[in-house]
């Protein structure tokens, strides 16, 4: 492993590192990554406080143990409190062709819908044009929903955190996405089905779809007005029961195997930068998940506030997990993280949900780009790449404001050491962190060769992966190749 130190200066015409963490709009998801404290529990030697060769344990694919008293529940709602959607709130992600993909019940005609019912032909022409329409009102399309979501069920306004703005976003991010994804076979249903299982840690039971569907359609009619339907109307209904199903489907899969949720304890908190900790805890009962993945969180100081993080480390034998939590202004989540979490709080876990960065079944050389807390996801693929001592070679590309931000590099560089077939090459900016220019790592990464041949993973600002996005496409790496997390708005 070598590392390279010169600054972007050097390496490329001008580099961008945009340090902020994700966030949702108003709290944005943070990441981060950074290794394991000195506890005397086994963990191997260490470098400035970073674990360098934590045991490690293989994750059965059941966890059928529900100690934590709860109880089965299915989701059947596209609005709740996380999601994985393309609007700057949460997860961005494209497939790569070694990640697990879960076949989708479609039928061999586009706008068919096939569910356990028989088959749904949807209007897609429809939904989208009157989609097309809603989301010039993004903001009174949820505001509406959730007025007449409420209104129908009093009791559901329960599920919900006090604050709504991020939440309406969201929902109306995963409808937006929904409607785009309508005649692509790859990625809906996995997505309904995981965004069923994902409502389960909010108490949401399949009862509730009929009126989830009845505001939706109320919502659309009233944003809509003389621009409604009759065909709009007739192609939501039809669409909307055949996704509910879908997302009961899901919910309905994963509790047979796994709780809504998990308790986990707080067992170390540090700050290793101002705005940044590293968090540890440790789940009362079997948490399995792949490296690469994330998970929502939310903690009794910010109740039914769930924001998701990355694990920043590959599951280990003492079951401890790893997050990096940037606080980002005006995050209420990430602030009481970063700043009044201490050891010995409880905080809960939703059920993991993203792809596996170190899969075994991939011969594709590695390439990853990181900016800032967008390191925690590949730190954690690293780790199990080292442990398995896999044969494939992964190129590193990490970046912050200036040399003192890249908090991981120690980590990184020790990681090396053991994996051989390791590059690592830091990214500074040479005007330090008045320098926001966007083009900074797909500069660099441009200029150190052709990656046509790689699985590319990107994470990070906005900015720095749109751009870096975009010096990929035009080296004519495939969409299929890529996998990128957003973290939110620069």
């Amino acid at each position: 492993m070598w590392t390279d130190s010169r600054t972007a200066e050097e390496a490329a015409p001008r580099v961008v590192v945009d340090d902020t963490g994700r966030a949702d709009l108003v709290d944005e998801i943070e990441h981060a990554h950074r290794g394991l404290p000195k506890d005397g529990n086994g963990a191997g030697p260490q470098v400035d406080d970073l674990v360098l060769n934590a045991p490690r344990r293989e994750m059965p694919r059941n966890a059928p143990d529900f100690a934590n008293g709860s109880t089965t529940t299915s989701g059947a709602v596209f609005g709740a409190a996380e999601l994985n959607v393309d609007d700057g709130s949460a997860r961005a992600v494209h497939d790569t062709v070694e990640l697990d993909r879960v076949e989708p019940p479609l039928d061999d005609d586009a706008g068919t819908l096939a569910t356990e019912n028989g088959s749904t032909y949807l209007d897609i022409e429809a939904l989208r044009d009157s989609m097309a329409l809603a989301d010039r009102e993004r903001d009174r399309l949820g505001k509406e929903f959730y007025s007449f979501l409420f209104a129908s069920d009093p009791d559901l306004r329960e599920l919900f955190p006090a604050g709504m703005e991020a939440q309406r976003s969201r929902f109306v991010g995963a409808l937006v996405r929904i409607v785009a994804s309508l005649d692509d076979r790859a990625t809906l249903v996995p997505f309904l089905k995981a965004l069923g299982r994902d409502h389960r840690k909010f108490g949401v039971v399949s009862r509730h779809y009929v009126t989830m569907g009845n505001a939706l359609i109320l919502a659309l009619r009233r944003v809509l007005g003389e621009h409604w339907t009759p065909r709009y109307e007739a192609a939501w209904t039809d669409a909307y029961d055949a996704i509910a199903l879908i997302m009961v489907k899901g919910a309905d899969e994963d509790a047979v195997i796994s709780p809504p949720w998990w308790d986990a304890e707080v067992v170390f908190h540090r700050r290793v930068l101002d705005d940044v900790a590293v968090i540890q805890v440790r789940p009362h009962t079997l948490y399995p998940y792949r490296p690469g993945q994330y998970c929502s969180l939310t903690m009794a100081r910010r109740p039914k506030m769930w924001r998701s993080y990355s694990m920043a480390s590959a599951p280990r034998d003492d079951g401890l997990l790893e997050f990096h939590v940037r606080a980002v202004g005006g995050g209420w989540v990430s602030s009481a993280l970063v700043w009044k979490t201490e050891p010995g709080d409880i905080v809960r876990l939703g059920a993991p949900q993203g792809f596996d960065l170190a899969n075994p079944r991939s011969e594709h050389d590695m390439l990853c780009i990181a900016g800032g807390t967008g390191i925690a996801p590949v730190l954690a693929g690293l780790q199990e790449l080292e442990h398995r001592q896999d044969g494939r070679r992964v190129h590193v590309f990490y970046a912050g404001r200036d040399r003192d931000s890249l908090y991981a590099l120690p980590h990184l560089e020790s990681i090396g050491v053991r994996y051989r077939r390791l590059t690592v090459v830091p990214v500074v900016s040479p005007d330090g962190p008045e320098d926001r220019s966007p083009d900074v790592m797909g500069n660099v990464v441009s200029s150190y060769g052709d990656w046509r041949r790689h699985s590319v993973y990107v994470a990070g600002p906005t900015n720095m992966v749109q751009t870096t996005l975009d010096r990929l496409r035009e080296q004519g790496i495939p969409e299929s190749h890529i996998v990128y997390d957003d973290y939110g708005i620069s």
